[in-house]
């Protein structure tokens, strides 16, 4: 005998629950229900301000699965938390949830003080193939962080810009062989075989 789901209304109750464990299942929970999730927009939208690093995460999470651009807002404010993770996190949902728009907060996280931040939105603008970006990305060349320059000299590859030749170029003296073997790498797909 198959049992009827709990109602809508009481599974939600769960997201108010004082145990953290509980919030986070019901999380799950709600997301499974796909023709009544949206329902529970507000409730976690709340869940962002929760004490509790894994709860927040997975409502980020679902926000991202919602796509309502209601989120927004909430998503950017997250992205000066002192937590580099839910900031890298909240970048990559608002990349998904306004991915008619995504550049500003990519630009924006070139300037984040975690390095892996950084790269991370290095790379994922390399991927969107968007030429306002060739100049921020000329100048994270000369980022402190070497996986930053690495990541930087491989989306000016990607995007084709002439522009960034001769940056490129400067960056085969860099002391990390890793950011030279790249930019070496960027410059032939920028102007064939050296």
């Amino acid at each position: 005998m198959k049992t009827s789901p709990v109602p809508f209304a009481t599974l939600l109750a769960g997201l108010a629950d004082p145990d953290s464990q509980v919030r986070r299942r019901t999380i799950t929970n709600v997301m499974r229900r796909r023709n009544e999730r949206g329902q529970a927009f507000a409730s976690l939208l709340a869940l962002l301000a929760d004490p509790e690093y894994q709860v927040r995460k997975a409502a980020i999470k679902a926000l991202g699965t919602l796509g309502d651009p209601r989120a927004i807002p909430a998503l950017r404010a997250l992205l000066t938390h002192q937590s580099s993770r839910l900031r890298l996190l909240a970048l990559r949902t608002l990349v998904q949830v306004d991915h008619r728009q995504p550049i500003p907060y990519l630009l924006t996280a070139l300037h984040d003080q975690s390095a892996s931040i950084r790269w991370k939105a290095i790379r994922i603008l390399g991927t969107l193939g968007n030429g306002r970006t060739v100049d921020p990305l000329i100048a994270a060349l000369g980022d402190a962080d070497a996986w930053v320059r690495a990541n930087a000299a491989m989306a000016l590859g990607t995007l084709g810009n002439g522009r960034a030749i001769q940056p490129l170029r400067a960056l085969l003296a860099d002391p990390n062989p890793e950011v030279t073997q790249r930019a070496r790498k960027a410059i032939v797909q920028l102007e064939g075989p050296m």
